[in-house]
């Protein structure tokens, strides 16, 4: 017997009903993307390594190196905001701003994902570039809540952070804050507490990360954050509560400030996001402000951004008890009727939008 040749590790096969749940999830969203004036845009898949290392750190990590024919290196795209950060400089620098970019395509990850064990996998997300902090952070958010309800997602939260309160605590903190956000990134609070407690900060200021880091909740929390920063001598937060204030003015629901998230605050510049629910262990959306990166290519214009992972949402849906319409069968015509006939009549079928083909014996 021929031995059965197999998909290589973290790779899969689509049948066509688990595409039809692709198709239910990408239509919904693009709906939703064009309703406020996004427009498609696709990068290749294979591109300069040199594009991908200008981007976040951790992408090159974690993507798949090649070498080209002539000894040139190459990678397959691990994200997609950085290939359109690459067009947009490359391309677009004559035309007027702001850019409203969606778009969907597979990225390819070496390190299989602990949910799926998946390396191969399908964004769908937006890119707004080229207006500042400020009602395109709004627009970005409004955008990714209008998604989630277009989708008919569940119990989801949208957690908010800003780079502004790291910042702060890397001037005021210094090497000592850069400890616990590593802890916090790793969601260790076991040595996020160990490092607290080796650490020669004094009892307030130990005191503070402790109650820092169980800030979360919608507009009430602000007060209490203001309050525990007061015990701070010299800690500058008035552009945070204005930022997190801002929020609530416009999201009464479903969108929280959460002091403990931590992101690649290395890439994000101002707010950065992620969205989970109840029904999943992990976020299905994340997103943020990258106002530096465009600029590593040539073009120096601020942007903001959110991507699904399509995967995680046809999960989260099915686990919410979603039933996804299976692919519509055909008619099938006798291939025993006169030959000529067998095909007016199939295309009198279509005409009218109706399924129908040969019946193939």
């Amino acid at each position: 017997m021929r031995k059965i040749l197999r998909n290589p590790k973290g790779s899969k096969d689509w049948l066509p009903d688990e595409v039809m749940k692709q198709e239910y999830v990408r239509k919904n969203l693009v709906k939703v993307f064009e309703l406020w004036g996004y427009q498609p845009i696709q990068t290749p898949i294979l591109i300069n390594w040199n594009t991908l290392s200008l981007g976040s750190n951790k992408l090159s990590d974690i993507a798949f190196k090649l070498i080209g024919q002539h000894g040139e290196i190459l990678a397959l795209r691990a994200d997609l905001t950085t290939p359109i950060a690459r067009v947009t400089a490359e391309r677009l620098q004559e035309k007027k701003l702001p850019f409203r970019f969606y778009y969907l395509g597979k990225v390819f990850r070496y390190h299989a994902r602990h949910t799926t064990n998946e390396r191969e996998l399908y964004q769908i997300g937006i890119e707004l570039i080229g207006a500042k902090e400020g009602l395109s952070d709004l627009e970005c958010l409004q955008l990714l809540i209008d998604s989630l309800k277009k989708l008919q997602i569940k119990n989801y939260l949208v957690l908010v952070n800003h780079t502004c309160l790291w910042n702060e605590l890397f001037k005021h903190f210094g090497n000592i804050a850069q400890e616990l956000y590593k802890a916090l990134s790793q969601k260790d609070f076991i040595l996020f507490n160990a490092i607290l407690e080796k650490s020669e900060l004094s009892k307030v200021e130990r005191l503070f990360w402790k109650e820092l880091v169980h800030i979360r909740g919608n507009k009430e929390i602000v007060s209490r954050f203001q309050k525990i920063v007061k015990t701070l001598n010299g800690f500058n937060s008035n552009k945070i509560v204005k930022y997190f204030k801002t929020i609530f003015d416009v999201f009464e629901n479903n969108v929280e400030i959460d002091c403990s998230l931590t992101s690649d605050i290395d890439y994000y510049t101002g707010i950065y996001f992620e969205v989970i629910t109840s029904s999943f262990g992990k976020n299905i959306a994340s997103g943020g402000r990258y106002d530096s990166l465009i600029n590593q290519f040539g073009y120096n214009i601020p942007a903001i951004g959110f991507s699904f992972c399509l995967e995680d949402l046809i999960l989260v849906l099915e686990k919410q008890g979603k039933t996804f319409s299976k692919f519509k069968l055909p008619k099938l015509i006798s291939s025993k009727k006169n030959t000529k006939n067998i095909f007016n009549e199939i295309a009198g079928l279509h005409r009218q939008n109706k399924p129908a083909t040969l019946e193939l014996l």
